[in-house]
């Protein structure tokens, strides 16, 4: 029986020196691609690879199955990552947690200090055809230890171990009512925050409109003590480093003039989600000089010449 537990115990541990070190929540990195593991926000199941943007869908919490064997459910909608088929070439999907068979996976350490990711079946976790691209769909495959299958695990952060094992786990009505909460308890640190600067607080979310500080859209990530947002946009900060007071807008919308709460109160930008670009003007109207952001900037000082630190009255997201 020893002998036994030493076996089954073995995955686990080889690999606790090479990132994993135990339950909790991580980023799941490609050493093939260097992108990460992504839940697709369009449909919520498929699973593909895409460059890290730092969002909820591209992180996972990994949990003990017993036996050496571990759940590994998405940050954002708490669904587990299953294997549909037990063939070649079959994609994984994001699934309802049902501690079935096809939602245990083991880790196993590579000889270059990476991690295989094999299911209960053998399949391991595998890159088609080894692409680099965006929004590849991810398989699994006979375990061959190639760097397609290779992947690097960081730690993000712990998970609350008091709600992580009940039904509904980070179900995104669940999620939301957290987040509501915490933008209230937040009001005090930040009161010029959220729906009060923009939109009414009675007003159900719109994407089309935009969800500036809609509760739906921003929330308080107390872990990273920053504001975030759901789904694709971007989040404008008036601090450095993505802190202090935000204002967030969802990708397709346009903001033709800044309230005179948030005109020209810019100093750092964070994307989200499938963002990739912002147009920006020191006039109304997309006005006047404009210039394109297409990465996040920490601080409008040091991009381009500090031009649009506290500089921007218009904006549009793309």
């Amino acid at each position: 029986m020893k002998k036994t537990l030493i076996a089954l115990l073995l995955p686990l541990a080889a690999f606790a020196q090479n990132g994993y070190d135990g339950p909790g929540r991580y980023e799941i990195l490609s050493n093939l691609s260097q992108k990460v593991l992504d839940l697709d926000r369009n449909d919520q199941r498929t699973i593909i690879q895409f460059e890290n943007r730092n969002t909820d869908n591209q992180t996972w919490d990994i949990q003990d199955a017993g036996g050496g064997f571990v759940y590994i459910r998405n940050g954002m909608n708490g669904y587990a990552l299953t294997q549909t088929r037990p063939n070649n070439s079959e994609p994984v999907a994001a699934q309802q947690y049902s501690a079935s068979d096809a939602q245990r996976w083991r880790l196993e350490s590579a000889n270059n200090g990476a991690v295989l990711i094999v299911n209960v079946s053998g399949k391991a976790l595998d890159i088609p055809y080894g692409k680099k691209d965006n929004g590849i769909k991810i398989n699994t495959y006979n375990k061959n230890g190639e760097i397609n299958q290779q992947w690097t695990l960081r730690r993000v952060a712990g998970y609350n171990t008091n709600t992580q094992n009940q039904p509904g786990y980070n179900d995104r009505r669940n999620r939301r009512d957290r987040q509501n909460r915490q933008n209230q308890q937040n009001q005090q640190n930040y009161p010029n925050s959220g729906n009060s600067r923009y939109d009414n607080p009675n007003q159900p979310y719109n994407p089309a409109g935009g969800g500036v500080g809609n509760r739906d859209a921003k929330y308080f990530d107390q872990n990273a003590n920053m504001w975030k947002m759901d789904g694709d946009g971007a989040c404008f900060y008036t601090q450095p480093q993505y802190k202090g007071e935000a204002f967030c807008v969802v990708s397709g919308d346009q903001r033709q003039r800044l309230s005179s709460d948030w005109n020209n109160s810019f100093t750092s930008v964070r994307f989200f989600g499938r963002a990739s670009r912002i147009t920006v003007a020191d006039q109304a109207n997309l006005g006047g000089r404009t210039e394109m952001i297409t990465r996040d900037v920490p601080n409008m000082r040091n991009f381009s010449r500090g031009a649009w630190n506290n500089r921007i009255s218009s904006l549009r997201i793309d």
